[in-house]
């Protein structure tokens, strides 16, 4: 079976997961508390640093995913489980429709555990990146 499969369905397949990629390395730099240190490329999921001193609750990477699993129904393993302490493992073998709420769900949980000075200097990002998006709507 595999010896009948066309490049094209590799190809395919290399190309959503780029897409895939793209779209994690994309969404995942609008978290404040995660820093994703390069872009995928070659692989399934990738590496980022949980940035505890941002979050005004959360004690360490395993209770960063147990909360995060209550609060927004979002499975990620704490990087512990692989010997890297307040890292996670972020798959990205998903539709991208999937991942985009998956990460979008995760920047939700970012703001509700945000430090309050965070949280003033993100309301304040908000504000001025809807100024500004009004300004060329003009």
């Amino acid at each position: 079976m595999v010896e009948k499969t066309t490049d094209v369905f590799y190809s395919k397949i290399v190309n959503k997961l780029r897409e895939a990629a793209d779209v994690c390395y994309d969404l995942l730099k609008e978290i404040p508390c995660i820093t994703c240190p390069t872009k995928p490329e070659g692989s399934m999921f990738v590496m980022v640093k949980l940035n505890l001193s941002l979050l005004e609750d959360i004690k360490d990477d395993t209770d960063f995913c147990v909360k995060l699993a209550k609060e927004e129904s979002v499975v990620v393993i704490p990087g512990v489980a692989v010997g890297l302490k307040n890292w996670l493992p972020v798959a990205f073998a998903i539709e991208p429709s999937t991942l985009q709420e998956g990460l979008g769900r995760m920047k939700t949980f970012y703001l509700r555990h945000a430090q309050k000075k965070q949280q003033d200097d993100n309301t304040l990002s908000l504000v001025i990146e809807e100024y500004y998006s009004a300004l060329s709507l003009q």
